[in-house]
């Protein structure tokens, strides 16, 4: 019997130090800091991610903010499984240090950041007459489209020039403030240009006043119809309204020109579209000075003969025969006069086929 209860005495004490044992192995985590990639390549304006076993007190630390932004987004899953949501800012290289905070343990991320494939410029034809409507357009090389959120990360504004010519087009324009934003994006515009020549447009991007890219192309624009935009034999009727042109940088005369027959012989009118009567006489003046040359007959010259030289070079239809005529030009193709109309409001160029 003494026997019996000393062996059933021993087994109680190793069943209890079994259990000791289990209870310290118990300690150690059940998990280890784990990320899927310790490399992460991402573009400007657009984001990527990396997932990740740890624990919900982790942090990060970036090298340099300028180049990215990094969430740690946790949620709530099994095995701890959490997400890191890498941004690009700018072009460049950097480091995310992962911590997790329980087990102690940290992990590295090398990140590179490629710049983002700015908008290209480009026209569906590179070659137009004065007044043809120019259709611009821009478009993204790779197969994404261009979406306002990447345009927003990664430039202030995108505006279209041209070399040698005033003004400019906002083509888009982003801005934030404290409760108010702001986002314009234009993907074609159209341009009519007025003078003849070899013209270079530029679509460029500005971030914080810096230029960022810059895109060109060139345009050859001539004047080969008959007046302005115009052949005479394409006049077949009288027009019932008169036509403006797109001019998106604001830089030449806003004319308004309309056609007619005056009989069988074909016309073109020229006004200037604002109320501004010695503004019109200048605008309409000056571009066809610099369009054509000075006038081969003036009223300060010819004063005396300009009435008579209006109706020789001129139909016996000519819708304003009784305007005072200012100038006149005598060219191979065409002939044409500025006209201050009868009631001494408004100037006017009336234009007729040159005479055999």
């Amino acid at each position: 019997m003494k026997t019996k209860n000393l062996f059933g005495l021993l087994l109680f004490i190793c069943t209890i130090s079994f259990v000791c044992c289990n209870d310290e192995d118990n300690t150690e985590p059940a998990y280890r800091l784990e990320l899927s990639e310790n490399m992460c390549e991402v573009m400007q304006g657009r984001s990527s991610s990396i997932n990740l076993i740890s624990n919900e007190n982790t942090t990060l630390d970036i090298a340099d903010p300028e180049l990215i932004d990094a969430t740690y987004i946790w949620g709530s899953h099994d095995n701890f499984t959490a997400i890191i949501e890498i941004t690009g800012k700018q072009k460049g290289e950097t480091s995310i240090i992962v911590t997790d905070h329980e087990t102690g343990e940290s992990a590295t991320i090398k990140v590179k950041v490629t710049e983002y494939p700015m908008p290209r410029i480009a026209v569906k034809q590179s070659k137009g007459n004065i007044f043809d409507l120019m259709d611009f357009y821009i478009y993204n090389e790779g197969t994404q489209p261009i979406l306002l959120k990447e345009l927003d990360a990664v430039c202030d504004s995108i505006v279209w020039t041209v070399k040698g010519q005033n003004g400019s087009y906002q083509v888009f324009h982003h801005k934030a403030d404290e409760g108010y934003h702001e986002d314009h994006l234009s993907m074609g515009w159209g341009h009519c240009f007025k003078f003849p020549g070899e013209y270079e447009a530029y679509l460029t991007a500005w971030k914080e006043n810096k230029v960022v890219s810059r895109d060109s192309l060139d345009i050859t624009i001539t004047d080969d119809k008959d007046f302005l935009g115009y052949n005479w034999a394409d006049i077949t009727k009288t027009s019932q309204a008169w036509t403006s042109y797109a001019d998106v940088l604001g830089s030449s005369p806003d004319l308004m020109v309309t056609s007619g027959l005056n009989g069988t012989v074909p016309s073109v009118e020229v006004k200037v579209f604002n109320e501004d009567n010695i503004q019109s006489y200048n605008e309409l003046y000056n571009y066809f000075c610099k369009l054509y040359s000075q006038p081969t007959y003036d009223d300060q010259k010819e004063k005396q003969k300009i009435f008579k030289l209006y109706d020789e070079l001129f139909s016996e239809q000519k819708k304003y025969p009784s305007d005072y005529p200012c100038a006149i030009w005598v060219t191979e193709r065409v002939n044409f006069v500025l006209l201050m109309l009868e009631d001494g409001s408004q100037y006017a160029i009336y234009a007729e086929p040159a005479r055999p």
